[in-house]
């Protein structure tokens, strides 16, 4: 029987090591893509691998201390069921028996059926200090990603609270949240989208850089809501047609700006909001909607322009009052250039620009624009070309800076008056 236990020993011990390189594969896969509980995954397959071997271990050890191989058997087994993940536990399960068979077996020789040494309590002591040690630096790492976990859909604690308008910091992206706000209805007259019943869709401006030495994949983050004394994380996006997005792959030092999209319960809809970046950000939170108070000096996070603290415009969503407020309509300079502005059913503003030199050369272009302050800008990255509109009573002034690819002497800067309303 102590020779049974010991092969099934090992059968299950190898297997088991197979087992626990399949659970680091999937958690560092899952780490890769920053899902939630990879950390804790990739611990189990640490803890699969580690008593899996000392299941070997103990027993090629049976044959020679059937005690010690036991015991060794028995605490090794018990562990790996508990911090191995579940591929490594059924395994375990054979390994257990095992021990119980050297157990018995050995049993059985003390009983005199066979004249074999008697093992001695010194050796099975020996033979439990490893498991024991391993389960208790498996399970502090087990224990503290599960906690860290957590820990990451709330709001309190050690996390970084940025405000809209700063910019958060990691090894790989920078990213900064221009702007949030809500809608009923997304995308452009052909590709609109309706919040179902009960649901409303929260927008968030963001612009997305890389930073790091070679081409990163950007992956969506978490929405947070503070409903009811309960944190309801969202971490599905909505992808609506004509909306661009940040997600997706990003060359080094250049970055990718869009919305992100979620859809929440229409009572969460005034509850305080916050957001936390994909890829590397689980311990920051922008705050959408909620005051925030004064930050303390905080390296992973760079200082706002001037925003407001507790929310700030949607890019596009204007102002209610003041000139933004009629900011639509139909503009011309003095060399007959004409800037178009439209209000889209989003809220979102648009602009179309038909350039003249005075020369008569011509370009164009067109766009979303994005809320900074009082103004807004349009950029093109394709162009590195960045367009500011000021608006003032009637009148818009323009700003460019880079070539925006538009025709010899043609540019886009100067005075456009009003010639039509909205």
């Amino acid at each position: 029987m102590i020779k049974a236990g010991g092969i099934l020993a090992i059968i299950a011990g190898l297997l088991g090591l197979l087992a626990g390189v399949v659970t680091l594969f999937m958690g560092g896969l899952g780490a890769a893509f920053s899902a939630d509980g990879a950390g804790m995954i990739v611990g189990m397959g640490w803890g699969g691998i580690l008593f899996s071997l000392l299941v070997v271990v103990y027993g090629a050890t049976a044959f020679a201390a059937p005690r010690a191989g036991a015991t060794g058997l028995a605490l090794s087994a018990i562990a790996g069921m508990a911090l191995g993940g579940m591929l490594v536990a059924i395994l375990m399960v054979p390994a257990l028996i095992a021990a119980v068979m050297v157990w018995f077996g050995k049993a059985k020789l003390e009983a005199g059926q066979q004249p074999v040494a008697s093992g001695h309590w010194k050796g099975m002591a020996a033979a439990a200090v490893a498991p024991i040690l391993a389960a208790v630096l498996i399970g502090g790492q087990v224990v503290g990603s599960k906690e860290s976990a957590s820990a990451s859909t709330t709001t309190g604690g050690d996390a970084q609270i940025a405000r809209i308008g700063q910019t958060v910091h990691s090894a790989r992206f920078d990213v900064t949240v221009r702007g949030m706000r809500l809608a009923d209805v997304l995308g452009g007259d052909f590709g609109a989208e309706k919040a179902t019943p009960g649901t409303v869709f929260a927008v968030l401006d963001v612009v997305v850089r890389c930073v790091d030495k070679e081409s990163r994949f950007y992956t969506v983050g978490d929405l947070l809501v503070e409903l009811d004394g309960k944190t309801l994380k969202f971490d599905r996006s909505e992808t609506v047609l004509g909306l661009s997005s940040p997600v997706g792959s990003i060359n080094p030092m250049m970055e990718k700006s869009g919305y992100v999209v979620y859809k929440i319960p229409t009572a969460a809809a005034n509850a305080p909001m916050y957001w936390t970046p994909g890829r590397g950000f689980d311990k920051v939170r922008f705050s959408l909607n909620a005051p925030v108070a004064p930050m303390a000096a905080q390296s992973a996070v760079s200082p706002a322009p001037t925003l407001p603290a507790a929310s700030a415009p949607m890019p596009n969503e204007g102002n209610a009052s003041g000139d933004q407020a009629g900011l639509a309509g139909d503009y011309a300079d003095p060399h007959n250039s004409l800037l178009k502005i439209r209000r889209q059913a989003t809220g979102l503003f648009k602009f179309s620009l038909e350039a003249v030199s005075p020369n008569g050369n011509t370009g164009s272009a067109e766009g979303d624009l994005t809320a900074a302050g009082s103004a807004y800008t349009w950029r093109d990255a394709e162009f590195d070309c960045l367009l500011t509109f000021h608006p003032s009573g009637n009148s818009i002034s323009v700003a460019q800076k880079g070539s925006c690819g538009f025709g010899m002497g043609v540019g886009a800067e100067g005075t456009y008056r009003r010639r039509t309303g909205p």
